[in-house]
């Protein structure tokens, strides 16, 4: 097995066996979520297996090409494990995460999001990219000509990311913008630009409702940006300006705490600087 399919099943399993058998949450966890959480960690163990089953019956390259692009499919499944963790806020947390953004950037702590100008609707545009970006990312690596770099890839990307998914159930709070304007997450307004609109819908129909801490958006955007930066300089400079605007419109916008952004990016390079010997 590839490390990125080691990683997408055992993750995964180790977060089902928590569900089940230790304390990462004030109380145990209901048994809906605790089956939710295993049911997620199977569908990932199995669709591994059945791509490593399907990839023998097919030309070396269509199957390499498979399981490169498998792990785009089961990049997300530790986030929906993540939010089965989530039973509520911490309040000591919060307040210590907003009072950070407090003393680091009063002005902005004070407001729930972006304004109907076009610099905020610029910043709603850069926070949504986050969402195509990983397997935007993979393209990148393809079109580089760098298909012999991408286990270097995905080692990068997904301990990055899945290190923040590690720690979140243990720093469970709101995102910053339902604190300042609880209706503002999922109620649309005059005030608000349309960029805000749309990415309050998709939050509301898909997100777990609660912050990553560390970012794991940051964290993935700064990864692929790291580790373009070092084979295809064009490609990660056009990278790293999308995770810099990604991290402006997740604390502009309070999508998360400015405390939360940081480490992100500083996982994604702590990752990054570790792993470069083997990448």
């Amino acid at each position: 097995m590839r490390a990125s399919e080691w990683m997408q099943t055992a993750f995964p399993a180790l977060l089902a066996l928590a569900a089940w058998t230790t304390s990462l949450t004030p109380r145990l966890l209901p048994r809906r979520n605790q089956w939710i959480v295993t049911a997620l960690a199977a569908a990932a163990i199995l669709t591994v297996a059945l791509a490593r089953h399907i990839a023998t019956v097919l030309p070396a390259d269509d199957a390499s090409i498979l399981r490169d692009w498998l792990t785009v499919a089961l990049f997300l499944v530790p986030y929906w494990q993540t939010g089965q963790f989530f039973l509520g806020p911490n309040p000591k947390i919060q307040d210590r995460l907003l009072a950070f953004d407090w003393w680091l950037l009063p002005g902005i702590a004070a407001k729930s999001g972006t304004e109907r100008t076009p610099i905020g609707f610029f910043l709603e545009m850069a926070y949504l990219s986050c969402y195509p970006l990983v397997p935007l990312g993979l393209l990148a690596v393809y079109a580089a000509g760098l298909r012999s770099q991408v286990a270097g890839f995905w080692l990068v990307v997904l301990v990055s990311t899945y290190l923040c998914y590690a720690v979140t159930p243990f720093v469970p709070a709101y995102p910053p913008r339902t604190l300042i304007d609880p209706a503002a997450t999922t109620t649309p307004s005059d005030s608000a630009n349309k960029g805000r609109v749309f990415n309050r819908w998709i939050l509301k129909h898909g997100s777990i409702h609660a912050i990553s801490f560390p970012s794991a958006h940051v964290a993935s955007a700064f990864a692929i940006a790291l580790f373009l930066l070092r084979y295809s300089p064009p490609f990660g400079i056009i990278f790293l300006a999308i995770a810099i605007s990604i991290s402006l419109g997740a604390i502009i916008g309070r999508y998360h705490y400015a405390l939360d952004v940081l480490l992100g990016a500083a996982t994604a390079l702590t990752v990054f600087l570790a792993s470069f010997r083997y990448t």
